[in-house]
């Protein structure tokens, strides 16, 4: 399954960022998951690239997560629908639309535009 991304900013993380993640809903329903460990490769204020090594049943229904990660200090969660999978070595990469409000997706762009500035000092 192909996902056609169609955003003005997506940030490509040298090192990707460490974070967790928990399953929020399956198949519509309410499910309360461990939390899994994650690396966000990149993030836009509508999504985000992850890998993680846990293989989650994307194709076979909905699975919506929340993940939580830092960036710059700002403790930032992110709440969105998996849309896309791919096997990477030992690994899954996804791909997720996050469910953002515009106060979220301007609290993002702010955020990942001031890590590219400090970034780029380095």
């Amino acid at each position: 399954m192909q996902y056609k991304r169609e955003e003005p900013f997506r940030f490509t993380f040298a090192k990707p960022i460490v974070g967790t993640f928990f399953i929020k809903k399956y198949d519509g329903k309410d499910i309360e998951s461990k939390p899994g460990p994650l690396a966000i490769i990149d993030l836009s204020p509508r999504g985000m690239k992850l890998i993680t090594p846990l293989d989650l049943p994307v194709f076979q229904k909905p699975i919506e997560l929340t993940v939580n990660f830092s960036l710059l200090d700002e403790n930032l969660t992110i709440t969105g629908l998996a849309v896309w999978k791919e096997k990477s070595n030992h690994e899954f990469l996804y791909g997720i639309e996050a469910f953002t409000d515009e106060n979220q997706q301007q609290l993002l762009l702010d955020t990942l535009k001031q890590y590219a500035k400090e970034y780029r000092k380095r």
